[in-house]
């Protein structure tokens, strides 16, 4: 197990998170039209032994319209109780229909259903909702009803009203808390979902981004690495078939420079596709990643470029900055704009690379006095000055590139200079 896993486990530990459902409430939960079937289906029973029971229980004959009336108004409240979760405004305004129905034709009527279409309310509408039809239910069931009641009887004001009325508001408060409750939980549960999903997005959007912008450095960095390479390994190569006959031992000491600049080419390769992946081979392991170049290797490149026939001459004013991630990106830079002119400048006679450190502003400018003429063609992918423009806009600063006024191309980067990391 690695080690970090412990750690993982104790995290969890300490985050008070809630009982996962038992297997009986995830099936209900993932059967929602099954339990709504069996609440109608309960509520249609109970509503027929009402209908049925109570008007029998008095042991004289009984009219069939008191028995049918409740049977036929409990079976559309059953049905509606079916819509109580996608439709509970509906499922509540036939329940107040049905109650509305029996209070005229003076049939048995029961605070049940109004009960459960105004807790739906609650929980699957809002709080909102909720007391709304709390404050339909209590006009209808505590003034309407008893002053109907006592008009019907001739006895406003009746004990048998005020009972009933009671009744009624004791069983719609017990309705409404238990609504309140289990819908501001039940939105409150669903709020912590919403926003781990979102969190969860978040993070895999990071990742990703995170992984273009590696993948993008990479790329940065093989194309500085194979365009640098293969311009000089052109150029030399084309030297030493030039002094094949004429000057042999130069020739030959130029091809020895290309071996020298592919071998170095293939071990920057290797490290840069080493980020790639953690998987390394016996012969990679025996070879340790070093860092990135920085201010130190630039003696080698320039030499490189100089071998390669470009006259370059470096001007270095200050103290090099001390940041390798900063002296990586200045590195990088005069390689893209040696090898850009290696590539591109007519007859330089010089190529100038100057490294101003002494202002708050680091200036890395490249300069070479190239004959003027129609530009070159380009032999490259164009992400060198993309990348040098990359490079100076991660590092806070702004590049320029473009033909210098009397001739050649001039490459011009400043940089703000970075506190030191203590």
């Amino acid at each position: 197990m690695p080690e970090s896993a412990p750690a993982a486990a104790d995290e969890m530990r300490a985050v008070d998170l809630p009982r996962p459902p038992g297997v009986v409430r995830r099936f209900w939960g993932s059967h929602p039209w099954l339990v709504d079937s069996l609440i109608a289906g309960a509520y249609l029973l109970v509503i027929t032994l009402w209908a049925l029971l109570i008007p029998l229980s008095s042991g004289s004959w009984t009219p069939i319209a008191p028995i049918l009336i409740p049977l036929v108004l409990g079976t559309i409240s059953a049905a509606a109780l079916l819509w109580r979760r996608h439709r509970p405004w509906l499922t509540f305004t036939v329940f107040v229909t049905v109650a509305a129905v029996t209070i005229v034709t003076d049939t048995l009527g029961e605070p049940i259903g109004i009960a459960l279409a105004l807790y739906a309310l609650f929980v699957y509408r809002s709080n909102r909702s909720g007391w709304i039809a709390f404050g339909i239910t209590v006009l209808g069931g505590v003034l309407v009803f008893p002053l109907l009641d006592g008009l019907r009887r001739g006895d406003l004001g009746g004990s048998f009203s005020v009972a009933v009325s009671l009744l009624f508001l004791v069983v719609m408060l017990i309705a409404a808390v238990l609504g309140v409750t289990v819908g501001d939980r039940r939105r409150y549960i669903g709020a912590i979902l919403d926003r781990a999903d979102q969190l969860s997005r978040e993070r895999d959007q990071q990742a990703r981004i995170a992984t273009l912008a590696e993948r993008a450095r990479i790329t940065r960095e093989i194309h500085d690495v194979v365009a640098h390479s293969v311009s000089v390994m052109v150029s030399l190569a084309d030297g030493a078939n030039a002094l094949a006959e004429k000057d042999p031992q130069r020739s030959r000491s130029a091809i020895q420079e290309i071996g020298e600049v592919g071998r170095q080419s293939l071990v920057e390769m290797r490290q840069l596709l080493g980020a790639l992946g953690d998987d390394r081979d016996d012969a990679d392991e025996q070879t340790p990643l070093r860092p990135n170049p920085g201010l130190s290797e630039l003696t080698a490149l320039v030499e490189t470029f100089r071998t390669a026939g470009l006259p370059v001459t470096v001007h270095v004013e200050g103290a090099e900055p001390s940041s390798p991630a900063l002296q990586n990106t200045i590195h990088r830079i005069v390689q893209e704009a040696l090898t850009n002119a290696l590539r591109y400048a007519k007859d330089p006679h010089e190529v100038l690379v100057t490294l101003d450190f002494r202002r708050d502003v680091l200036v890395i400018e490249v300069t070479d006095d190239g004959r003027q003429g129609p530009p070159a063609a380009s032999v490259g992918s164009g992400r060198g000055l993309l990348g040098v423009r990359e490079r100076a806009r991660l590092a806070g600063g702004t590049a320029e590139a473009g033909p210098s006024p009397d001739g050649g191309w001039r490459v011009r980067v400043e940089i703000p200079e970075q506190e030191e990391e203590k």
